[in-house]
């Protein structure tokens, strides 16, 4: 608080209470204090007075209806008034000319007109007036004018009654109070009156008031505190403090709600009540700001020492009684509440520290245990029945339907004893489990262990561990109406088994519930857990639908402020909680036993809204709040305040918030814890654009009960992260890239020009390259051709005719010895003329190889046909006629062709050969003719043995390089070189060359071209 001086105190609708100093105006959510000073507020002191209802008209409703827009103001000095409204103050300069200057008497500026502050007032002993106004507006814009001598109710400007009052000695302002619509005035002479358009009536006061044996029924002892800002009236009498409700019957009834509090000593001015949570706040002029939480529970301790009070196992005794294994009896009376304890002898005298497990049987016995030893004990004549001693510590006892008593050692295993028999003694039925918790399963017995549950069946002895639960350590077991069966476990929390499905319930967020001791179920729905760090509250509903689709559940936790004297319960008992006649639930503790009524717990569930206090972005405030918020740009860090009213622990409220791009569906994974106690929430480096930030609060019980507040923030971009400065950005961009590729292309154009120029002029000389290469590969292609041709047909041309020489040569000389010298002069004409036909053919020969090989270069001029075929057939002259040939020349003498005439006399001489050579007593014929469309034809022919096909084929076919394999073969025995070589020649000197073989007649036909000049 800014400061002690606490001139008012009030609600508002969000349920905050808002507290009027003398050094500012201060906010109490129930964990801290706001304060909206002078440089919040925007007023020019820190001083406010008072706080009143809004007379607005908004309609908002009285007090406690919670409707939107209801608003309080505080009033400050210098006549400013903060309006208060959505939990957040702002001055509102309007209000005072507006509103109060326009109320009667004030227009004329009496200084002797007052508005009402509620009761008691500082200006009580300071103020005079004569003209007194109680705002009844509450949104509905009425008020009370009061004078000596009557009562005027106006709504707005227009006076609804007036109603003739006067006291009976001077005018006791601070008399006059309000209770809903209602005005009254405690009088003089000890008596409430009722005011109204009707008239005055005296008002009967009832209630709890009557029962105070103090109280004689006049007022006058009373002190009325009457706060008008939350409409809520109190009467105090002898330190009792009653809350005042209106019945339309009966007058007044009173409420006590606190007792043995002196309001006096500590100068009380103000009183608010949260009806919801029953806290009373109180406000003094001196002594600050009194918070009076109500102890729904209660602690019970002897007057032991302190170990005394520290309880364990429990059971009822009579109504309001409570008995210890240590023989403790505690007791509390009904009426004057007062708590007594007695010691049961019989017991005090059995007990040696063992407080773990007792219960009374079906015919009110009461067993107990202590460490090894188990008593059967009558308390009506206090003595013991029997005795038993296991050799072993006893863990726990008890009871099961039967009547048998289970017993559960430590090391032994598990033991029954049935009392029904003579002497009954006890009975091992499992020697391997050691049990920490028993408890009746239909016809079976749940054994809770520290590894496990194991499902023991009392009849056959058998018993199965439930899966599910191996290593895990029971603390108890509880069996519902509909055999769940639920459990605490160390370290696990709550479990629930069903239909061979065990759940686990999530703890709560500082783990509390990791150490749980056992479950009561108190009839109406609820779970009370106690732990190491308080009593737990749970719906049961709540777990069944957690079950079935899990969700945030909600365990409202109570604490020593509540009425306990420790946070720290005790368990590992059985049992460990009891529940007398009347409802009580008592519970064993490190300090007291802890007494509560279940159904008068209060549930203080954080069930109000949630507030944005303030932003502080980049180390400065931001004034502007509210459902959308446009923050700075560039927001380094940007931290959010929130609050929440709540005036329970603040344990139960669980905050969690949600950051989402505008649009973007919230996901379960999206929230995140609020960890701050400020509950305030820190973004560093906010991106530009609209965000949607989801702040959650959990309002207590129930599935997804929730409070969601949902805020729009708006961070603006830079001036670079705007749309113009994007688009600007993508033109100077795409500008800069289209000079920078037309730079590029000038460049590489030139460069590529350069290339192409270089690379043009390495491709003609590759060309050239490549075409010499070719032509020098096509010319070894031919030489190789021609040269196959010519091995392939020398043996025919050449070798065949030497061979003969060599042989005719070599008989000569036995011709001579025997005479025959005729044989050997033919023999020598025959060698003779191969010779020279050899020798022409060689020359031929040597003549092509010459053009061909060595490149002589062909000469072309106009040759006389004629006469070359005289001049080579002279050569063949001698050996055609003595085969008996006629040679036909019939050439025109005048006929000439354009050729080179040494490769055609080759041709000729080759063509004319062979004709001789295939010719017997026949006719060789050479022709001629010109024409001037085809050039000129010689045509040689003879007849004699036709030339066989294929080489007529051969002949006739052009050539074709170096690919045929035909081609490459020899041309037969009876062709060789010599037609090789006229084909060759023949393409050569551009000779079409053409031979037909029909009906034993063989021509060779020359075309030479017509095209060609010299």
């Amino acid at each position: 608080m800014p400061q002690n001086s606490v001139r008012s105190l009030a609600a508002d609708a969000e349920g905050f209470v808002w507290i009027a100093t003398e050094n500012g105006l201060a906010r109490f959510d129930g964990q801290r204090f706001n304060v909206f000073d002078k440089s919040f507020v925007g007023t020019t002191s820190n001083r406010f007075y008072m706080l009143s209802p809004s007379m607005n008209p908004t309609r908002a409703g009285r007090p406690g209806q919670q409707k939107p827009g209801r608003e309080i103001y505080a009033a400050a000095d210098y006549n400013q008034f903060v309006k208060i409204e959505h939990g957040i103050a702002k001055v509102d300069s309007l209000y005072y000319k507006s509103k109060i200057l326009t109320l009667p008497h004030f227009d004329n500026g009496n200084p002797q007109t007052l508005i009402s502050a509620g009761i008691p007032t500082y200006l009580r002993y300071v103020a005079r007036p004569s003209y007194y106004i109680i705002p009844d507006s509450y949104g509905e814009g009425k008020y009370y004018v009061i004078d000596s001598a009557s009562v005027q109710l106006y709504h707005g400007g227009r006076k609804l009654y007036q109603t003739a009052f006067v006291t009976d000695s001077l005018p006791l302002w601070w008399n006059y109070f309000m209770l809903g619509d209602q005005l009254y005035y405690a009088g003089e002479s000890g008596k409430v009156l009722g005011i109204n358009a009707h008239g005055v009536r005296s008002v009967h006061i009832a209630g709890d008031i009557l029962r105070d044996n103090q109280y004689d029924g006049q007022f006058g002892g009373m002190k009325v505190f009457w706060n008008i800002t939350s409409d809520q009236l109190f009467f105090y009498h002898h330190k009792k403090l009653y809350v005042v409700s209106e019945e339309r019957k009966r007058g007044l009834t009173t409420r006590l709600v606190l007792d043995g509090y002196d309001l006096d000593e500590q100068v009380i001015q103000s009183v608010y009540r949260d009806s919801a949570t029953e806290t009373i706040f109180l406000g003094s002029p001196s002594k600050g700001l009194f918070v009076l939480t109500k102890h729904t529970f209660e602690a019970l301790t002897s007057t032991e020492p302190d170990i005394a009070n520290v309880y364990y196992a429990t059971v009822p005794m009579g109504d309001r009684s409570i008995l210890t294994p240590m023989g403790v009896v505690l007791s509390k009376d009904p009426v004057s509440g007062q708590i007594t304890t007695r010691k049961v002898p019989v017991l005090e005298a059995l007990y040696m520290g063992d407080k773990r497990s007792l219960f009374y049987d079906r015919h009110g016995l009461l067993w107990v245990k202590m460490g090894d030893f188990l008593y059967q004990v009558d308390l009506q004549a206090n003595g013991v029945l029997h005795k038993w001693n296991f050799h072993t510590e006893i863990k726990h006892i008890y009871p099961d339907q039967g009547g048998k008593v289970w017993i559960a050692t430590g090391t032994k295993g598990i033991y029954t004893l049935d009392p029904s028999e003579k002497d009954p003694q006890p009975k091992l039925i499992r020697d391997v489990i050691k049990g920490t918790y028993l408890q009746t399963f239909g016809d079976d017995m749940l054994v809770g262990t520290t590894t496990g549950l194991y499902v023991f069946n009392r009849h056959s002895g058998e018993a199965n561990l439930i899966k599910s639960t191996e290593g895990i350590y029971i603390k108890s077991l509880y069996v519902d109406k509909v055999n769940r069966i639920w459990m605490t476990a160390n370290g696990e929390g709550l479990l629930m088994y069903e239909k061979d499905k065990l759940t686990r319930f999530p703890l709560d967020r500082n783990r509390y519930l990791g150490s749980p001791h056992c479950i009561v179920d108190d009839g109406r729905g609820f779970f009370w857990i106690p732990t190491d760090k308080g009593l737990f509250q749970i719906a049961v509903q709540d777990l069944l639908d957690h079950v079935r689709a899990p969700f945030d559940l909600f365990y409202l936790y109570h604490a020593k402020e509540e009425g306990f004297l420790t946070n720290e319960f005790n368990g590992g008992c059985q049992p460990c909680a009891s529940t007398l006649k009347d409802g009580t639930v008592s519970l064993p503790s490190l300090n007291g036993l802890i007494w509560f009524r279940p159904d008068k717990v209060i549930r203080k569930v954080p069930s109000a809204g949630i507030v944005l206090d303030r932003i502080l972005v980049n180390r400065q405030w931001l004034m502007s709040l509210g459902d959308t918020l446009v923050l700075p740009a560039n927001p380094v860090q940007a931290r959010f305040f929130f609050s929440t009213p709540y005036y329970g622990d603040a344990y139960n409220l669980n905050l969690s918030y949600a950051l989402l791009d505008e649009g973007e569906p919230v996901q379960a994974s999206d929230w995140i814890p609020i960890q701050s106690n400020d509950f305030s929430i820190v973004f560093s480096n906010l991106d530009h654009g609209r965000h949607t930030l989801l702040v959650r609060k959990v309002n207590g019980f129930g599935k997804d009960n929730h409070t969601i507040r949902k805020i729009c923030v708006i961070v603006p971009p830079l001036w670079y992260q705007t749309w113009w400065a994007k688009i600007l950005l993508a033109i100077v961009l795409a500008g800069g890239f289209y000079l920078y590729n037309s730079f590029r292309l000038r460049k590489i154009s030139k460069e590529k020009a350069r290339l192409e120029e270089i690379v043009a002029k390495r491709t003609e000389s590759l060309n050239l390259a490549l075409r010499d290469v070719e032509e020098s590969k096509n010319e070894m292609s031919r030489q190789l051709h021609m040269l196959s041709r010519l091995l392939a047909s020398m043996t025919h041309d050449i070798q065949s005719p030497l061979n003969y020489i060599m042989l005719t040569s070599g008989s000569i000389p036995a011709m001579i010895d025997k005479g025959e010298l005729g044989v050997v002069s033919e023999i020598g004409q025959v060698i003779s003329n191969s010779s020279r036909r050899m020798s022409d053919l060689l020359r031929g020969l040597l003549d092509y190889i010459k053009v061909h090989v060595y490149g002589n270069s062909i000469q072309f001029e106009n040759v006389a046909l004629r006469q070359l075929v005289e001049n080579k057939y002279e050569l063949f002259k001698t050996a055609s006629e003595q085969k008996g040939n006629v040679f036909e020349n019939e050439v025109p003498a005048d006929l000439t062709v354009p050729s080179d005439a040494q490769m055609l006399a080759i041709m000729v001489h080759n063509l004319l050969d062979n004709a001789v050579k295939f010719t017997h007593n026949g006719t060789i014929r050479v022709t001629a003719a010109g024409d001037t469309g085809s050039g000129v034809v010689m045509h040689i022919s003879n007849p004699g043995a036709g030339i066989p096909l294929h080489v007529i084929d051969i002949v006739n076919t052009p050539d074709r390089g170096e690919d045929t394999d035909e081609e490459m073969r020899p041309l037969g025995r009876k062709t060789g070189l010599g037609l090789l070589i006229v084909k060759e020649v023949a393409v050569l000197i551009g000779v079409r060359l053409h031979v037909s073989s029909e009906a034993e007649q063989t021509c060779f036909t020359l075309q030479f071209n017509a095209a060609r000049t010299v």
